[in-house]
């Protein structure tokens, strides 16, 4: 494939790789990518070029909605602050806008949203939602080992074993999300932004 019709490709599709006709994917793929339809005004660009893969795209779906949605001892709003200050670090523009705006939802507050995605460390957060941010970033650089100590802040502010584990999984996932939209051009475009 040359360049040109990579291009062509992203324009008509927001992915590098050939993706299938929407109508020859399963009925599970279908429906998400009607519900983001009916909720957003568009299917996110991920979805699309993951659909390349619909086993591996409904297995993701899956993980990253229970990750994200599903039960657990971390708030919507712990969950979302994660998602941005990953994407943030692994400057992952199209992730970072999409979930500004769904934190922007989740709080009613767009302006702390804003912030989280600028600059975590002069955003208003709590006490208990730095400490998340910290540890996700940790988790998203890996600069070195982390040891039991990383989990020390955690667990001194009241955090379960099981919801740092709820806060690693998450990081990682948003990683995997991240580096898998760097590399294949799954992005939105400009006129989505505002969601």
């Amino acid at each position: 494939m040359t360049v040109q019709s990579t291009q062509i490709l992203e324009q008509s599709t927001g992915s590098w790789l050939e993706v299938p006709d929407e109508a020859d994917l399963p009925a599970e793929v279908r429906a998400i990518f009607q519900a983001q339809r009916d909720c957003y005004g568009f299917v996110h660009p991920y979805f699309v070029g993951y659909s390349l893969n619909p086993d591996h795209l409904l297995r993701w779906f899956n993980y990253y909605d229970a990750l994200q949605h599903g039960q657990g001892e971390l708030s919507h709003r712990e969950r979302e602050i994660i998602a941005v200050v990953v994407s943030a670090a692994n400057r992952c523009e199209s992730c970072v806008i999409t979930h500004q705006a769904q934190l922007r939802e989740v709080t009613g507050n767009p302006e702390l949203a804003a912030a989280v995605a600028e600059n975590y460390w002069t955003a208003p957060l709590n006490e208990r939602e730095r400490a998340l941010a910290d540890f996700a970033v940790k988790i998203t650089r890996l600069e070195q080992e982390l040891s039991p100590a990383d989990l020390a802040p955690l667990r001194q502010l009241g955090f379960s074993d099981l919801a740092i584990l709820e806060a690693g999984e998450i990081a990682a996932q948003f990683s995997l999300s991240n580096r898998l939209s760097k590399a294949f051009g799954w992005k939105v475009k400009r006129e989505q932004y505002q969601l």
